[in-house]
């Protein structure tokens, strides 16, 4: 049975922001299942001076490849939505063991899954300075 509804609910938001708790902890663990786990199944990457990365199978060997941060948080600026749809938009800094540090903007777009839990669907992120 599904929970779906005609609204954009505070738990809605809610849910949406912990599952960006759960990427961010699933990055710093370098655990690509546990990121997967919240995610579509035609998931896919807009990352910066890159090619659209689709579906979880590349998903999964661009997860494996990214190297892992050794701080990473993030901030939600946004959440809005309505029934089966909604975004997420914010900023986000991860430093690396080699001292550099990156700041960027995000944007994940998200769908009510059948069971009535969110998972993210779209994942774009860019550099706020040049590469």
């Amino acid at each position: 049975m599904s929970i779906v509804t005609d609204k954009f609910t505070d738990q809605d938001a809610a849910e949406i922001r912990a599952m960006t708790d759960m990427h961010l902890q699933a990055v710093l663990n370098h655990d690509p299942d546990a990121f997967l786990a919240t995610c579509t199944d035609d998931i896919t990457f807009l990352p910066p001076e890159q090619p659209p990365v689709v579906g979880r199978v590349a998903c999964r060997r661009f997860l494996e490849n990214f190297p892992t941060p050794k701080t990473f948080t993030a901030e939600i600026d946004d959440c809005e939505g309505q029934a089966n749809l909604a975004f997420s938009r914010g900023s986000a800094t991860a430093k690396f063991e080699d001292g550099t540090t990156t700041t960027f903007k995000w944007l994940g777009i998200h769908r009510r899954h059948l069971d009535g839990s969110w998972k993210i669907a779209r994942d774009i992120w860019n550099t706020n300075s040049p590469s």
